[in-house]
């Protein structure tokens, strides 16, 4: 093996303290006071029908993630029937999660990235996001513990596309059966790496940013 990749969300990062908090906090701001129950609750479901509509082919972009999640984010303002105006809600939410601030790394990140750049291995992140995921990484100092990102957004496809994970190796200068992919999705993660030549390792974290639906 001479390269090993990483999925980001749920993988290498979280929001912190949790999503439900943050939105519960945002929500906070504008004068209504909803617990972060109700927004963990309703997320999961939002959320996949939210990718479903917006990137049913597979392809990316910032415009069109920002699409999907102004989608998702509807669906769970109606959900939980908030009576704040949803553009400004919306706003809010979008520009807190685009802050370094609002996101930690696992406990294990640090000295796992720097032990296999050690042995000599090329570290990669491939990750469904858009471009923003590069300001978040640089301001956790995660830019600095890898050789490269490979984001969604940038790329033009998402993840279980193979074609991502082919242009990670070739970032990476290896043959996909020279790569070991870590993610915490089986669908995104596993099947698509392995779909495209690479081992994949599933990582089960204990601190998510919300428990989605099976």
């Amino acid at each position: 093996m001479r390269a090993v990749f990483f999925d980001a969300g749920h993988t290498l990062l979280y929001a912190h303290p949790d999503l439900a908090t943050i939105y519960a906090e945002v929500t906070a701001t504008f004068g209504a006071r909803l617990e972060p129950a109700r927004f963990a609750a309703a997320f999961g479901p939002a959320f996949k029908a939210g990718v479903a509509e917006a990137a049913p082919d597979g392809r990316a972009s910032d415009a069109q993630d920002l699409a999907m999640w102004r989608g998702i984010t509807r669906r769970l303002h109606e959900s939980v029937a908030l009576e704040v105006p949803f553009e400004g809600w919306f706003d809010a939410l979008w520009a807190r999660f685009g802050r370094a601030e609002s996101w930690r790394l696992y406990d294990d990140v640090v000295d796992t990235l720097t032990t296999l750049r050690a042995r000599g291995l090329k570290l990669g992140i491939v990750s469904n996001w858009d471009s923003r995921l590069r300001g978040l990484a640089d301001g956790l100092g995660l830019t600095a513990l890898v050789d490269f990102l490979v984001i969604s957004a940038e790329a033009g496809v998402r993840k279980p596309d193979p074609g991502i994970f082919r242009l990670a190796c070739e970032k990476a200068g290896v043959r996909p059966d020279e790569a070991l992919h870590v993610g915490d999705l089986a669908e995104e993660d596993v099947v698509g790496a392995r779909r495209a030549g690479l081992r994949a390792a599933l990582i089960e974290r204990s601190k998510r940013m919300v428990d989605l639906p099976a």
